[in-house]
């Protein structure tokens, strides 16, 4: 009885996982390690708003995290380089355009 349970587990599917030992290794954000206070300063003239947006800029993710912020309606911070009111701005550009068509 034990035999057929253990060769029955040694007849089981092939794993079909990562196809290389190696690891995969994801581009880390720029904002990741900086003081999240920095991206959610107030005051549309912050200097911490500019910095906020030059580390934005040499981000690897900015346009994937500028997409993720225009879908999840983010409010507040600076995100893919942007500042709300930015996001808001091109949100009413886009819904204008959408009018027009």
């Amino acid at each position: 009885m034990y035999q057929s349970i253990v060769s029955a587990r040694r007849q089981r599917a092939p794993y079909y996982g990562a196809v290389s030992p190696a690891i995969v290794e994801r581009p880390r954000p720029a904002c990741a390690g900086e003081d999240p206070e920095l991206f959610f300063a107030h005051g549309a003239s912050s200097p911490r708003i500019a910095r906020a947006q030059a580390i934005c800029r040499r981000c690897p993710l900015l346009v994937s995290c500028h997409q993720g912020a225009l879908e999840r309606d983010e409010e507040y911070g600076v995100w893919g380089g942007l500042t709300e009111d930015e996001r808001r701005s091109l949100k009413r550009g886009a819904r204008r355009s959408a009018r027009a068509a």
